[in-house]
């Protein structure tokens, strides 16, 4: 009876053990947005591929180098930026996330900024998950469309 209650106290404590030191999945999509708007560059240089591509919501087209250059020169300052009922599909090794949202900030060139609709593309690189692809959108709500996601089921 002591062995068994032993053995049981060791499984427990194993299992805190492992429990204590798992981590849970990062989110990408989250790790992004908030190492924009805190202008985290480290954060950004790990999660961009480097054939990362950032259209933003003026049609402006920047490759990683330069759109890490904006943000470290204060040309691009995020606000705010929110990914809202995100949908992912995956095609091949990559995952195509859409999503709607809001965007706030100042850049040179200037943006558009509120309700936007925004698209990342995630790919799998050195057994690392990166953003490959950002594009923001204008969306213009209407009555029947408050939050710019109609008629996606």
């Amino acid at each position: 009876m002591k062995l068994l209650k032993a053995a049981s106290l060791i499984c427990a404590l194993v299992f805190c053990l492992s429990a204590g030191t798992a981590q849970a999945k990062a989110d990408s999509v989250a790790l992004y947005t908030e190492a924009v708007m805190t202008g985290d560059i480290p954060a950004l240089e790990t999660l961009l591929a480097p054939n990362y591509w950032n259209i933003a919501a003026n049609g402006h087209i920047e490759d990683k180098e330069h759109f890490i250059q904006s943000i470290k020169s204060k040309e691009l300052v995020v606000d705010r930026l929110t990914i809202l009922n995100a949908r992912t599909a995956l095609i091949g090794g990559a995952q195509l996330v859409t999503g709607n949202g809001y965007f706030k900030g100042t850049s040179v060139p200037p943006q558009p900024e509120g309700l936007m609709r925004f698209t990342l593309v995630l790919v799998k690189n050195q057994g690392r998950e990166q953003v490959v692809l950002f594009q923001a959108t204008p969306v213009v709500p209407s009555t029947d469309c408050k939050d710019g996601n109609c008629k996606i089921q």
